[in-house]
């Protein structure tokens, strides 16, 4: 049995600061990725018109519909059957028994955002089903990081902690809103407890990894290197390449820490950055590093738009905040413009004193 625990999370603190949803961090994360400076969007532009909404198509919806039912399950082989068939025996299509949530999702160009969509109408059906392990993961890959700590807060229960997934979710959950010792303390319970558990040494590695100790960083990479070596011993796949394992999937690795590391290590392209960052653009630490690599890659606007969404939508996150704050200055010094995203500038100052004021 595990020891109890309930480590103080200042969220009122946070709630005023920040507020409990997306759209309450003043997100533009569909349209530009958060830059409001219209003449500096043009090439970010040019590179969204790309991605057109004719895509989103009754297909397409029938596909995102049953894959975020398996995700809001946390379950990638739940694999449900809907019953769209009414009461005089007419059989409906996806997009045609959803169809409000369907003329919503057809205007959203960014898969995450469509997923939130689709989340919210398993809301209305699905989250009184669902453990609670399940409810703190559905808030943390939804972005609702603060929603997850009121839910910690106000309904889980000493008992709760028995309970392994858990513990996983809740590291996930401070890992998310930049609460290291908290995230470690949950997952190093788990990890004592069960050591055997994948589930629990990825995320006890990607938590470890996260470590500025170099010792942490070795025992992190020792217990990532166990479960990869594990995985392919029990394949009969000749060939499998490494990045799937992150995808989600039945037993995948859910660690977006490590999923930037071996795109790093990979010297992987834009379009597999962007495939990943479908699985995982809830985490800012992986989105941090998204945008590091854009801006290395010469995408310099899309990587200064990356930071400015990041920063709003996790404005508690220091290091997106901070990492903003510098791509503005290079871009006023290299453009001559004293005055470049001065409003976004003026907010991710707010953001930094407020993280100061917190500590």
């Amino acid at each position: 049995m595990f020891v109890i625990f309930l480590i103080k999370f200042n969220m009122n603190i946070f709630k005023r600061i920040f507020g409990t949803t997306k759209n309450e961090a003043n997100l533009q994360t569909d349209s530009s990725d958060g830059i409001t400076n219209k003449e500096s969007l043009q090439s970010v532009n040019q590179f969204l018109s790309k991605s057109n909404l004719e895509h989103n198509t009754p297909e397409l919806f029938k596909h995102e519909l049953y894959d975020s039912l398996n995700r809001y399950y946390s379950t990638p082989d739940f694999n449900p059957h809907l019953n769209l068939t009414d009461e005089n025996g007419v059989t409906y299509k996806e997009h045609e028994a959803f169809n409000s949530t369907f003329e919503e999702w057809k205007e959203i160009r960014s898969v995450w955002d469509r997923r939130s969509v689709l989340f919210s109408l398993w809301d209305t059906s699905e989250i009184t089903k669902i453990g609670k392990w399940q409810i703190i993961e559905r808030f943390v890959k939804d972005r609702y990081g603060i929603k997850g700590i009121d839910f910690h807060e106000n309904h889980i229960q000493k008992e709760d902690f028995e309970n392994i997934r858990l513990m996983v979710s809740l590291s996930k959950l401070y890992r998310v809103m930049d609460s290291y010792e908290n995230s470690l303390q949950y997952i190093k319970y788990a990890y004592e407890a069960r050591p055997d558990i994948d589930i629990i040494k990825v995320e006890y590695a990607t938590v470890l990894h996260l470590s500025d100790k170099e010792e942490d960083k070795v025992k992190s990479h020792n217990l990532m290197n166990e479960v990869i070596e594990n995985k392919i011993k029990n394949s009969d796949a000749k060939e499998i390449p490494l990045l799937n394992y992150f995808v989600f999937s039945k037993d995948y690795i859910d660690s977006s820490v490590f999923a930037t590391i071996y795109l790093n290590i990979g010297n992987c392209d834009l379009e597999t950055w962007d495939n990943l960052a479908e699985e995982y653009y809830w985490c800012p630490n992986f989105r941090y590093e998204h945008a590091v690599f854009l801006s290395k890659a010469g995408e310099s606007f899309r990587a200064i738009a990356k930071l400015n969404s990041l920063a709003n939508e996790f404005p508690w996150f220091a290091k997106g905040v901070l990492a903003n704050i510098d791509a503005i200055k290079q871009f006023r010094d290299l453009n001559g413009d004293p005055s470049f995203m001065s409003e976004e500038m003026n907010q991710m100052k707010k953001y930094l004193s407020m993280i100061k004021n917190n500590r």
